[in-house]
């Protein structure tokens, strides 16, 4: 988690009541690879995750997620710490606000932040975010996606993702496409108590954009993971 993520959490906690309900959940993760919005910024090796969220009764949530992975040859992590504010709609139907902070350990120059708003179902969410300088670049980025499950039986799941990436600024940048690039997802997850296993297909398209340093992941790639929820 990044020092000011960091520091946000603990603020938050010190606020907090003494009878205030917060919940802690999180999970550990191993992927064969990470990619974000449908890119790897390097190699393709196994990623090492970990999530942690504290959600507060009243709606106010603070969390960090941590994953090893790779920007060109160098390997070191992404850190990213958020906050946000959600409230239900109804039975099965919420909404949350937020933005976050991102840091990469081995890059400090594409740090960058964003902030989002978005609505979840029982089996559906969708998102839309807004960062100002995307990657560290003068980029003026959005990013809208829509996830969703489908229990096929209690111990088998359809998942599925699909996502859209908008340069709203003129120029392109490493890992940034010259106007719009989408990643679509489609695969299976299979719980075993607490454990998820997860084997997807992945689909992103190539805007045929070249950079130093920046390997292009494959347009189609089969990824798959292992995560224990706590």
């Amino acid at each position: 988690m990044t020092q000011r993520a960091t520091v946000l959490l603990l603020s938050a906690l010190a606020a907090a009541p003494a009878a205030a309900q917060i919940d802690i959940s999180g999970s550990v993760a191993l992927q064969s690879t990470y990619t974000f919005r449908g890119q790897a910024a390097g190699e393709s090796n196994p990623a090492p995750q970990l999530t942690l969220n504290l959600d507060d009764a009243s709606g106010w949530y603070v969390g960090g997620f941590a994953s090893g992975m790779h920007i060109g040859d160098n390997y070191g992590y992404k850190l990213q710490g958020y906050a946000g504010y959600a409230q239900r709609l109804n039975s099965v139907q919420s909404w949350d606000a937020g933005c976050n902070q991102i840091t990469y350990t081995q890059s400090h120059f594409n740090d960058f932040h964003e902030c989002y708003a978005g609505i979840s179902g029982e089996r559906t969410s969708a998102r839309l975010s807004y960062a100002p300088r995307y990657l560290g670049f003068r980029a003026k980025v959005v990013y809208g996606e829509i996830s969703s499950f489908y229990p096929i039986d209690p111990r088998f799941n359809l998942i599925a993702h699909a996502g859209l990436l908008y340069n709203l600024s003129d120029g392109v940048w490493p890992g940034i496409p010259a106007r719009a690039r989408y990643d679509v997802k489609l695969g299976v997850a299979i719980p075993f108590g607490n454990w998820t296993v997860q084997l997807a297909r992945e689909h992103s398209s190539d805007d045929g954009l070249r950079y130093h340093s920046y390997p292009v992941h494959p347009a189609k790639a089969w990824t798959m993971g292992a995560s224990y929820a706590f």
